[in-house]
């Protein structure tokens, strides 16, 4: 049996479990080829080899999450900036929620804006998810305390179903969170319920 860890795919949470372990077959010039392609897809699924590393960590500590603002309903277009906005002028959500987070693991303090885009269904659930994830494309319009700023580098996102969760976090004033728990409050902000 081999352990296979939490990891994300395609967007997608998968929790960490158990599995048979892979028959080697042919030649070793042949495994060699499906190595570089399975670690090729794993790159692209998972949004490259930092990605990926991040993810794993972010399941090792739990924050403590403490709202620090709420929005529900209005026109998804009216509250995105960028790519995303000209998008969603174009393909209206059915429903959002936006809300900002203090999230706290001991250490420090991440500034963590979420926000819940619910989407017609998943065929533009899943455009929008594409479109988002690309950075410098625009966003959702994060709410934000004490001028704070959200610069899109400690970022995560998850589809579920027709709904697509954007998290993004920044340093809370006086913290020195370092760059990978930032990265890490943002995935796990993206579990968290509107």
């Amino acid at each position: 049996m081999v352990r296979v860890r939490p990891h994300f795919r395609s967007g997608i949470r998968v929790k960490g479990h158990h599995r048979s372990a892979p028959t080697r077959t042919g030649g070793g010039a042949d495994n060699s080829v499906v190595g570089l392609l399975l670690a090729a897809v794993l790159v692209v699924a998972g949004g490259g080899l930092g990605a990926a590393a991040s993810s794993d960590a972010s399941t090792a500590t739990t924050f403590t999450h403490t709202r620090l603002d709420r929005s529900e309903g209005g026109s998804c277009a009216e509250s995105s900036y960028g790519q995303v906005h000209d998008y969603l002028a174009t393909h209206p959500c059915a429903r959002l929620t936006r809300a900002l987070y203090d999230a706290s693991d001991g250490t420090g303090t991440a500034r963590v804006a979420v926000a819940w885009v619910t989407m017609p269904d998943t065929v533009r659930a899943a455009e929008f998810k594409v479109l988002v994830d690309r950075h410098g494309t625009g966003n959702i319009t994060e709410l934000t305390k004490d001028g704070i700023r959200f610069s899109g580098y400690h970022y995560d996102s998850l589809a579920d179903g027709t709904t697509v969760v954007i998290a993004q976090a920044e340093q809370a004033p006086g913290s020195t969170l370092s760059t990978n728990r930032l990265k890490a409050a943002a995935t796990e902000a993206i579990t968290l319920t509107p």
